[in-house]
């Protein structure tokens, strides 16, 4: 029998238990039996003998569900056997066939999700999107996620090729590619993968449909380096082909995705000193999980940098004092500009004017307004 086979007769056990039915039959026979015992008229001993008919339905209702437990048990001792190839297969796949893959092979592997599950990864995302801390995006891809960690500062974009990050870096114009910060890894160079980058200084790691290709040897490696990265309080956010699910396995069956259970994930995560505080999966292939290192640690940074910061003996050292108030008045000013334009950008996305993209990065304070004049 196929391993999704197993799996999707698990995930309808799952759903599965005579509790509920227990507990509502309990209740209402207890009711009926209230009403026979405490009533006045008692008919050849019909009290008792439906008391003791109550009491059997309660027993056989328990040894139901506790056969039912044991069946569940059973079958996953079976799928725990069935599994075991399947890891090895997908290092065998991730090693001798994946490396072979074009940027572009690689980058049509988009998954098809709904807009409602779209929306709703966009939601989650937002909550961690701002300046106070880097954010580092895996894998950016041609996804549209990237616009929702674009305030992020700096904005790291990972992958194993320029190729890979170009469609990313081209959805903007040249300024603010500029601020990007793209980095090439190599996965099978026999060091760390991203020794390249800062420690403890990521607030938001991102990756989207990067894992669903990973056996689970390298998705170790992967979440031991993160976790270096990430910032105490920081969060990883990713999605893997969560085989704990029938449709994720035949994914695997077909060799499109890797072999990677969701509650071997989870046991790995914690192993490695993760809080899981999030979880979610419609029953679908994959799971989007959100991983945090323990510990608080509040960004020094009082407002986003809007031009480079020089050291102090470059620049306040031969400052009079007239000259670095001004200097001050001038980067409060534009803190304000960036504020009004950040306001006037969602006035125009909310109104619709223009595409989001062209809102953000085509149109400069002088033109939003003048377009929002317009439109009055």
């Amino acid at each position: 029998m196929k391993l999704s086979e197993l799996v999707n007769y698990m995930n309808l056990l799952d759903t599965m238990s005579t509790v509920s039915t227990a507990q509502q039959a309990d209740q209402d026979l207890a009711k009926i039996t209230h009403v026979i015992s405490s009533s006045a008229i008692q008919l050849e001993q019909f009290s008792a003998v439906l008391t003791q008919r109550q009491n059997h339905v309660a027993d056989a209702l328990r040894q139901y569900e506790s056969d039912l437990v044991t069946l569940k048990h059973t079958l996953r001792e079976l799928i725990t056997t069935t599994e075991k190839p399947w890891f090895a297969e997908s290092y065998r796949l991730y090693e001798q066939e994946m490396c072979n893959d074009t940027a572009e092979l690689i980058l049509s592997r988009s998954p098809i999700i709904s807009k409602e599950t779209a929306e709703f990864y966009r939601t989650r995302l937002t909550r961690y999107n701002g300046w106070h801390h880097a954010a580092m995006i895996i894998r950016p891809g041609y996804e549209t996620f990237i616009h929702e960690l674009l305030a992020s500062d700096p904005l790291y974009l990972v992958d194993e090729s320029h190729d890979l990050l170009q469609p990313a870096m081209t959805q903007f114009n040249e300024q603010y590619q500029h601020r990007l910060r793209p980095y090439v890894i190599q996965e099978r160079s026999g060091t760390a993968i991203l020794e390249q980058l800062p420690k403890s200084q990521f607030g938001l790691v991102f990756a989207y449909n990067f894992f669903n290709f990973k056996p689970f040897e390298v998705l170790r490696q992967y979440l031991t380096e993160i976790f270096q990265k990430l910032r105490p309080g920081g969060v990883l956010i990713m999605t893997f082909n969560d085989c704990d699910w029938a449709k994720a396995i035949m994914l695997v069956e077909q060799y499109c995705c890797t072999y990677t259970p969701g509650y071997l994930v989870r046991e790995l995560a914690q192993s490695l000193g993760y809080e899981i505080i999030f979880s979610w999966n419609n029953r679908g292939p994959s799971t989007w999980l959100e991983l945090r290192r323990p510990g608080e640690r509040p960004s020094l940074r009082g407002g986003q940098a809007l031009a480079r910061i020089l050291p102090k003996s470059l620049e306040s050292s031969h400052m009079t004092a007239a000259e670095e108030l001004a200097n001050q008045r001038k980067q409060a000013i534009d803190l304000k500009l960036a504020e009004e334009l950040a306001n006037l950008r969602k006035q125009a996305i909310d109104l619709k004017l223009d595409t989001p993209d062209k809102i953000r990065y085509g149109y400069s304070l002088e033109k939003l307004k003048a377009l929002l004049e317009h439109k009055k």
